[in-house]
């Protein structure tokens, strides 16, 4: 059994039945375990920032909306998820984001 919470694994499955796989991995790399998050997970979210098809505004969303859990562990862990897409992840993907599309792409 792993160490996430049963809240963790409620939101992972709502997720997953709206069908939101971004959402999905952003819950999973955020959750209450007291651990970094795993390298599967933001090794997913970093290939999220290349594809054409995937909703920036929406894993931004979801990061901001873990931000402001109560649980000082998620909240750390989604920080760290942030910057870790802002050094590693496509930044003219997020940057475009970010500026609200002020980017030369």
């Amino acid at each position: 059994m792993s160490g996430q919470s049963l809240t963790d694994r409620i939101t992972a499955a709502q997720h997953s039945v709206t069908g939101s796989a971004v959402s999905k991995t952003v819950c999973k790399a955020t959750t209450h375990e007291i651990m970094g998050p795993k390298k599967k997970h933001l090794d997913y979210l970093i290939q999220c920032t290349n594809e054409m098809n995937v909703n920036i505004p929406q894993l931004a969303d979801s990061l901001f909306e873990r931000t402001t859990n109560s649980s000082w562990v998620v909240v750390f862990k989604s920080l760290i998820t942030t910057h870790h897409l802002m050094v590693y992840g496509n930044e003219d993907m997020i940057c475009l984001h970010l500026l609200g599309g002020i980017v030369d792409i």
